[in-house]
């Protein structure tokens, strides 16, 4: 699991925007990357992650899932990670934070309109939960092609995902959030079928 105690302070040198201001603890969460192997978490997402590390922004139990179609072992998926975050990381890496990052990362493989994808995340994030000792807050992050999207929404709600007693749950999607009005329209009411208006984070950027 990756924890916060590998994590260096954060100086006022390394941030002048955070001088003054107070960090609030963050729930320990769990966040499932889907198309974990893709360019947009390659690029972006992985190296985004190890950034808030290295911060001291994420909470003190951190745990991390990717998803994909390719084949991988968990070991492999932490390999990608760490190439990635090393590459593309705006600052250059710590080892310990990095290490601490990526240390009990999962990699599920599967299409994602399988629903034993979905079974096997499941038992993941609870497993996540029995070696952590406490419920974790899901994120669930669409990071693929966007006709995936509603695919992946429903799927979440079949599996009962969507919502979980006593935690925040939260679907993140990437744009683009529709070609037009119309598709927009239909892809947001897909979504809204099954998560509150609250869980959704729709990304422009």
């Amino acid at each position: 699991m990756a924890t916060a105690s590998v994590q260096p302070a954060v100086h006022e040198e390394d941030n002048p925007l955070v001088a003054g201001l107070e960090r609030l603890p963050v729930r320990p969460t769990a966040i499932t990357i889907f198309g974990g192997t893709g360019d947009l978490a390659h690029r972006k997402i992985l190296p985004a992650l190890y950034n808030l590390a290295h911060e001291g922004a994420l909470p003190e139990r951190f745990e991390l899932i990717g998803i994909a179609r390719s084949p991988h072992s968990d070991d492999e998926f932490r390999e990608v990670a760490r190439g990635s975050i090393e590459r593309y990381s705006r600052t250059k890496p710590d080892p310990d934070v990095l290490d601490g990052l990526l240390s009990d990362i999962r990699y599920l493989s599967g299409s994602f309109d399988d629903a034993d994808v979905y079974r096997r995340i499941a038992q993941t994030l609870q497993d996540f939960e029995e070696q952590d000792g406490q419920p974790l807050n899901h994120i669930f992050y669409l990071s693929t092609a966007p006709q995936f999207f509603p695919v992946i929404a429903r799927a979440l709600g079949e599996a009962d995902l969507a919502r979980t007693e006593g935690v925040d749950t939260r679907i993140v999607i990437e744009k683009p959030f529709g070609y037009d009005l119309d598709s927009a329209r239909e892809l947001n009411a897909t979504v809204l079928d099954v998560f509150e208006e609250d869980q959704v984070y729709r990304i422009d950027h």
